[in-house]
């Protein structure tokens, strides 16, 4: 095994609606709200917590071939988009929302895209079909 066979890997196919996006980058993003009250005696107490939905954003291709861009007009129908469900290296996150895009074309065969989603919904692993 060579070094570059360790420190590389093929783009990773992700469906989102009909479209099939090579994800060459994924990053995943969470944060919790707390609600914090003062102490009589000048402490700090959490009274409350709320989960924010995890922010998903995908950079990748897809391919398009010569001539027309329909994947464009598919990327673009799909903005504000809910119930999708996205599964990336066998982690499924439900219920997505996209919440927006960017798509360029570098006068090859593929579109490259970013894509940021929204879930509310709580992450699982991929079943596994026997």
């Amino acid at each position: 095994m060579t070094m570059s066979e360790i420190c590389s890997r093929e783009a990773v196919p992700v469906a989102i609606g009909q479209l099939t996006l090579y994800c060459e980058s994924f990053r995943a993003a969470a944060s919790t709200v707390l609600y914090e009250q003062p102490t009589v005696i000048g402490g700090t107490v959490i009274t409350n917590k709320c989960a924010k939905a995890v922010r998903l954003t995908l950079s990748g291709r897809i391919y398009c071939g010569a001539g027309n861009i329909p994947a464009l007009t598919a990327i673009n129908n799909l903005n504000g988009t809910s119930a999708l469900t996205v599964t990336y290296r066998g982690v499924t996150f439900s219920d997505c929302t996209v919440t927006g895009y960017t798509a360029e074309d570098k006068s090859d065969d593929m579109l490259y895209v970013t894509l940021t989603l929204a879930s509310a919904e709580p992450a699982s692993d991929a079943e596994v079909n026997a």
